[in-house]
Formats: structure tokens, C-alpha cells, sequence
């Protein structure tokens, strides 16, 4: 009964992913050693061990001797080996060695006082187990350069074929892959400058055609001459087809690298509901596969319509319209997207107005979400990014506003008439933006031909001055949550973005913030919020969920040069539940010296009378099945190894001209990470991850650097143009530095993967 209870407990998914992943990453590692083990039998050279991992002061899993050799797996996974007859790169330097030892032996057999160098001298045990090395057949030393050149280059050959295989293997599987569809773009970003929206489909990035999502950051991230712009090449939902449009993005590196700034495009087919959010707490159950067909009266086909439904009802009551297909209809879909062929968007559109038809119909009314604060008001930044749209630049590029200008007012209607308010709070405005523009459009439409506008007070960059500025205002707009570091806040209406500055300007009477001190101009040096369950309040299914998603607390650090307030505000302050939350909050008081921190515990607090847009509703990603017959999956699978050797060329190169950050690269906890994720989604997505870290560890192996296979080839190069050897001093001391390099390498990936090196 124990072992029946026991067994119960076990999570047989978790271990069979674990189990795949294990096999996995031991493959990439077998497969490469096995490359070195059969070339050097197939050379004659006598193989004395052949490890997966290391088993360094002797320790090991297993073992066991086959033949000659000794094979087993080592307790450190931190790669493998094969242990060959005098395997040392300089035969050459090893005779020469023999040589001189003799020499000098036979000096002193003459004259016992004879002056020689003792580091020379070798007993006759040495000398006779050094030319035993060099003479003895199935010696590593004894074998030609080109003979060691192939035991070595063996290795990374091997792992180039896993590589194909497995892509090929994942082809003829069925590879599941993101469309080249934008499904939101980050404010103030790339995309969002250039005017792109959700559901536009890229075609062309520079001269590159594209079809698949992960081809954004192989032509963005390491594109080359980015200060000049890419030329973007997309259609858009509605247009005719074959009729596209152009765009020039400029990337910026706001993190990591530079990047386009968009998320994957999605469906509105539900996958599920965030917890504590205003959908969650209506008391209606919503369902993975639900698919939401309106918002009031607005029907919903698109994400981009999801949108801005969401962005009109701001503020508002919102009932969200569903339809529960049956899973007979489920499945039929399902199968009806993997059966269609790529680019058919007809096909496409045909399955999901079928999906659409019939099932349970489900409302849920949404209470508005109101704008959150811990106690205090920060200080408003410099005008960020102004948005180009198909038509020429929106409400703010055409009144003259340009980054680096300041909003430093805003023209509401009161009841004693128009009235400037300025000190405005940076978190405040947007609400205040929309509300505005949602009287000033009322009162255009009563007078025909007249053009909806707002006056802004904006202090101007380059000549110092404040000036009223009219902006032309528009209620179509789309707003979004997808923010990332370097976003800014969002002004939709008129196609703006500015800086949010971690810099109390204000702090609000009466709060806790207030109480234990807080004063304007304190800085804001991390933020780390926690949730407390509520323990004498009835244990519901949804308090459940809520006190398993915010479990852990969330930290915010920061750092000078990087718009993040949003960040953190969007991602984590609006999702976390108002009721249990608290932010600790460390500031920064300029007016002290050093040790000038000060740390507060502030309640997350609602504003009364202010709203924001957020999606609580996180939908379904539109993907691309690919199947393949062998001749089709040969072509795939040749590419895609291509596609993956070349990228780590790339990306070297691009991080030596910095325009990438080292802080992106994952040690073997990353590594082993994101192959448990690919085994958790299934074989064809493991073996796209084998294919690519198999494919890394051919490049890398084969970089000039000692200690590694490329080193050794170097060395062997060397040896085969000048028939001689490199001087083994000058290589003991490449292979030290390389070892060096190799082992700080380690330190930092690992320091990255573990949390000791912060990667932002």
C-alpha cells in the first residue's frame, strides 16, 4: 500500500522530461567523443578510456572494460574524453626532448663534472617509456598530421551530422513554428516607431525574405549597419492581397541586444486567465480553448481588435463575449491547422470562422482596473520616441514634438472652464490623456469639420523654451502591455512615448510612505514586492491560484541608463492583487553621503478615480505545423543546421563588436533548462534543441583557442606547413592562457545562470 502511494506521487511527466533531457545533452557530449574514439581506432591508435563526463579523483557512476578500453560516466556532466596512447600534440618535440636526454647522458658518462642542464635529464625508465610513445604503432604520437588532424576534427564533424539528423528527424516528426506575425509591439520601441501593429505579417527584413518569428532576431539582433535602419517589408491585415508596405526600423540595444521590440502574434482563443486580474475576479470560469468573440459591442476576430476593444472600454464595465467550442471541435480544428499548408492564409481564416460556429456561449462582465501607486508620485521624463504611422507621423510628430522635449503640462476641461494642470503625475497621465481625448473627439463630431485636439505645455530641447502645443488627437488607437526594458510610458492618442525618471517628485499625504519618511528627490533603488495570503479568509479554488502565482517574491533593481519603470509597473505592479501586497522599496536620500539608503514597506495602494489598460486574458499562440517527407525533411534539416552554424559565428563576431552582451549567453543550467522545456513540448522540440546546441558546440569546439579541438588544429596546421612542431614552451603557455579563458568563461556563465551576475 505504501508503494502504491508512493508511486501515485510521482509526476511521470516530470520524469520522463528529465529523463529526455538527461538523454539529450549526453547524446551532444557522446555523439562528439565517439567522433574522436572511432576515427582513432579506425588510425590504429590504441583508446584507453572513453567517458561521458569526468571522472575526476576517480569518482564515477559507472564503468566497465570492453576489449582494451574502459568505459563508464563520470560524476562531474561537464563534458567527456577519450583517453588515447600518448595523446600529446608535439611528437616531434617529444624526439627532440629524447634526443638532448641522451646527450646529456652521454657528457656525463665522459665527465662526471661536465656542466649540463639538469632539466634535460631523463632517466633510462623515461627515456625508454617517451620512445615507446613515439615508436609504438598505435601511438597517438606515431600517427601522420593528417591522421591526428582527423581524430581531432572527428569530434565537431560528428556533431554537425547529429545536428542534421536530428532537425531532419524533427521534420518528418512535424515541427511546430511561429509565423513572422507581430502580436503586440513594445511602446517607444522599434516596431512601435515605424508604425508597426498587431497581426502585421513581416515578408523581408533588409534583403532577407523571412517566414518564421525566430528569424526577427537572427536579421535585428545580429543585422549589421544598424545606425543606418532595416528596411521592413510587411502586409497588413485588410489590405489587398500581394499588396504590401514599407517601413525603416531603427533597433535599439535597450537590454541584451537590439531588437525589433514585438512579441509573437496570437490568436483570441484563451489559453488561460491571470489570477488576481479584474477577469479573474468575475466569478465565471473561462476555459482554455474559449475563444472571445466581442467586447460590448465591438466583435473580436483579431488580436489587434482584442486591442482595442480593451483600450475603448478603459475605465469602463467591459463584457467580454465567449463561445465554448465542443472538444470534438477542438480536436477537428487542431487537426485542421496541422494539415494546412504554409502561407495559406485563406485556408487560415477558414478554419477559425468554422471554430467560431456553434458551442456554449459565455459572458463575463470586467470591472475596470484602477492605477496603482505605493505612496508616491515620480518625476516625469523627456518625450522618449514619436510613432510614424501608414499615413506620416501621428498627433505628436505633426504638432513638432520630438524626443528629448518635456511635457510639463496638460489642458483639461474643469467646471470653471480650460485650466492647465501642470506637476503632472507621469502615472496619471494616460488615463487623464484618454478621458480628455474622449470629450474633445465628442465635441468635433457635434461640430462638423472641426479636429479634435489637445493643448500640452512642452518644454523644447533645443531652445529651452516652453511652448502650447495643439495635438490632433484620435480615439482608433491600440494600446498594449508588453513592455521590456527601454519601453517607455504610452500616450496611444497621440503616438507618444516618454520617459518615466525612479525619482520621487511628490509623495501623497496621508500614506505610509509619508509616515516612515519618504521625502521629493528620494531615489528609487529597488523594489521588491511579496504577497501575503490572507490566512484567516476562506481557502477558495482562486485564493489557491492566487497565493501559487505569487509566491515568490518579485525584485526590481534599478540601473542607470535603463528606462524601467514601466517595467515594472506594467509586468508586475498591475498584476500583482492590491489586498496582501506590500513593496519594499529602498531609496537613495541624495542629501546624505555614503551610506544614504533608506528602506521603506509600502502598501500597493489604488487610485480612486483613475483607470489603466491592461490584458489579463493571455490567448493562444498562432503557430505553423511543418511535415515532411525524407527528401523534404533533407532540405529543412540541411538548412536549419545551416542556419544554426552560422548563427554562432555571427553572434561571436557580434559579441567582439559589443553590439551584443555577453551577459546573454546560458551556462549548462540554462542549457539544461531549456531542454527540459523542449522535452516538456514534445520529441520534434527536443530535437530542434539538439539539433541547435549540437550545432554550437561544432563552432565552438572549433574556435583557435588551446585547451579546445581548434586549438589542437592550430597547433597541427603548424606542424604540417613547417614539418616541425610549434616550440613547446610557447605551447604550454597558449594552453595555460586557454585554460584561463576557458575556466573564467565558466565562472561567468554559471555566475550568469545562478543569479550571482545580474544579466540587465
Amino acid at each position: 500500500m505504501e508503494n502504491m502511494l508512493l508511486l501515485s506521487a510521482i509526476d511521470f511527466a516530470f520524469c520522463k522530461s528529465v529523463l529526455l533531457c538527461a538523454v539529450a545533452l549526453g547524446m551532444v557530449i557522446f555523439i562528439h567523443e565517439l567522433g574522436h574514439f572511432l576515427v582513432a581506432k579506425a588510425c590504429g591508435v590504441r583508446c584507453d578510456k572513453f567517458y561521458i563526463g569526468f571522472d575526476f579523483f576517480g569518482l564515477k557512476l559507472l564503468k566497465f572494460k570492453y576489449g582494451e578500453t574502459e568505459y563508464g560516466i563520470g560524476v562531474f556532466p561537464l563534458g567527456g574524453y577519450v583517453k588515447m596512447l600518448g595523446q600529446e600534440d608535439n611528437p616531434s618535440e617529444t624526439r627532440e626532448r629524447i634526443s638532448k636526454a641522451k646527450a646529456a647522458r652521454e657528457m656525463l658518462e665522459k665527465n662526471a663534472d661536465a656542466e649540463v642542464d639538469r632539466a634535460l635529464l631523463m632517466s633510462e625508465e623515461e627515456i625508454a617509456e617517451a620512445e615507446k610513445l613515439i615508436n609504438d604503432p598505435r601511438s597517438y604520437q606515431a600517427k601522420s598530421v593528417p591522421q591526428r588532424m582527423a581524430i581531432i576534427v572527428a569530434g565537431v564533424a560528428m556533431n554537425v551530422v547529429l545536428a542534421f539528423v536530428a532537425a531532419v528527424w524533427a521534420y518528418m516528426i512535424g515541427v511546430s513554428k511561429l509565423p513572422c506575425e507581430l502580436g503586440g509591439v513594445h511602446p517607444g520601441q522599434a516596431a512601435w516607431e515605424a508604425g508597426l501593429q498587431s497581426d502585421d505579417t513581416l515578408e523581408k527584413i533588409g534583403n532577407a525574405d523571412v517566414k518564421y518569428f525566430d528569424d526577427i532576431s537572427k536579421h535585428v539582433a545580429l543585422g549589421n549597419n544598424l545606425e543606418n535602419g532595416l528596411d521592413i517589408v510587411f502586409y497588413r491585415d485588410g489590405m489587398p492581397l500581394n499588396a504590401s508596405q514599407a517601413a525603416k526600423v531603427y533597433p535599439k540595444k535597450s537590454a541584451l541586444s537590439p531588437m525589433l521590440g514585438a512579441t509573437n502574434a496570437v490568436t483570441p482563443v484563451l489559453s488561460y486567465v491571470t489570477p488576481a486580474s479584474p477577469t479573474f475576479a468575475a466569478g465565471v470560469e473561462l476555459k482554455g480553448g474559449d475563444v472571445l468573440i466581442g467586447i460590448n459591442d465591438r466583435e473580436i476576430r483579431t488580436n489587434l481588435d482584442y486591442q482595442k476593444a480593451m483600450y475603448a472600454t478603459t475605465g469602463e464595465n467591459a463584457i467580454l463575449k465567449f463561445v465554448r467550442p465542443t472538444k470534438e471541435a477542438q480536436k477537428k480544428r487542431w487537426d485542421a491547422l496541422r494539415n494546412l499548408k504554409t502561407g495559406d492564409i485563406a485556408g487560415r481564416v477558414a478554419i477559425e470562422n468554422e471554430f467560431r460556429q456553434g458551442g456554449e456561449a459565455v459572458e463575463v462582465m470586467v470591472e475596470p482596473l484602477h492605477a496603482r501607486h505605493f505612496g508616491v508620485v515620480l518625476t516625469m521624463g523627456k518625450v522618449q520616441a514619436i510613432r510614424t504611422s501608414e499615413n506620416g507621423l501621428e498627433g505628436a510628430g505633426k504638432a513638432g514634438i520630438k524626443p528629448g522635449d518635456k511635457i510639463v503640462g496638460l489642458e483639461i476641461m474643469t467646471e470653471n472652464g480650460p485650466q492647465m494642470l501642470r506637476d503632472l503625475d507621469p502615472v496619471t497621465l494616460p488615463w487623464l490623456v484618454k478621458r480628455e481625448t474622449k470629450r474633445v473627439v465628442a465635441l468635433a463630431a457635434e461640430n462638423t469639420g472641426t479636429i479634435p485636439t489637445l493643448n500640452f505645455a512642452i518644454l523644447k530641447a533645443d531652445a529651452e523654451t516652453e511652448e502650447i502645443v495643439a495635438v490632433e488627437v484620435s480615439q482608433n488607437v491600440f494600446s498594449s502591455d508588453n513592455y521590456f526594458f527601454g519601453c517607455g510610458e504610452l500616450l496611444p492618442e497621440i503616438g507618444l512615448t516618454y520617459e518615466i525618471l525612479p525619482v520621487v517628485s511628490a509623495v501623497i499625504p496621508g500614506t505610509e510612505a509619508e509616515k516612515q519618511g519618504v521625502k521629493p528627490n528620494f531615489a528609487l533603488k529597488s523594489v521588491t514586492l511579496a504577497y501575503t495570503e490572507n490566512k484567516e479568509a476562506e481557502l477558495t479554488e482562486n485564493s489557491k491560484k492566487i497565493a501559487e502565482q505569487f509566491k515568490k517574491p518579485s525584485e526590481h533593481v534599478f540601473r542607470d541608463g535603463m528606462l524601467s519603470w514601466s517595467v515594472l509597473y506594467h509586468n508586475f505592479m498591475l498584476l500583482y492583487p492590491v489586498k496582501g501586497t506590500t513593496a519594499t522599496v529602498v531609496f537613495a536620500d541624495p542629501e546624505k553621503g555614503t551610506n544614504n539608503e533608506i528602506t521603506a514597506k509600502l502598501a500597493l495602494q489604488e487610485y480612486t478615480d483613475v483607470f489603466v489598460y491592461h490584458s489579463d486574458l493571455v490567448f493562444e499562440s498562432k503557430q505553423i505545423f511543418i511535415k515532411k517527407g525524407l527528401t523534404g525533411a533533407l532540405a529543412l534539416g540541411g538548412a536549419e543546421t545551416w542556419n544554426a552554424l552560422t548563427a554562432v559565428y555571427r553572434m561571436l563576431g557580434k559579441l567582439g563588436s559589443g553590439q551584443v552582451s555577453a551577459k546573454g549567453l546560458g551556462g549548462p543550467v540554462l542549457i539544461a533548462q531549456v531542454a527540459y522545456s523542449a522535452a516538456r513540448e514534445g520529441l520534434s522540440n527536443l530535437l530542434m534543441f539538439v539539433c541547435l546546441i549540437s550545432a554550437n558546440l561544432a563552432v565552438l569546439n572549433l574556435l583557435p583557442i588551446p585547451v579546445l579541438d581548434g586549438g589542437h588544429v592550430v597547433f597541427l596546421l603548424w606542424e604540417g606547413i613547417t614539418g616541425k612542431a610549434p616550440n613547446e614552451n610557447l605551447v604550454i603557455i597558449l594552453s595555460y592562457l586557454g585554460l584561463l579563458l576557458f575556466l573564467g568563461l565558466t565562472i561567468f556563465v554559471f555566475g550568469l545562470d545562478l543569479g550571482f551576475i545580474s544579466r540587465f
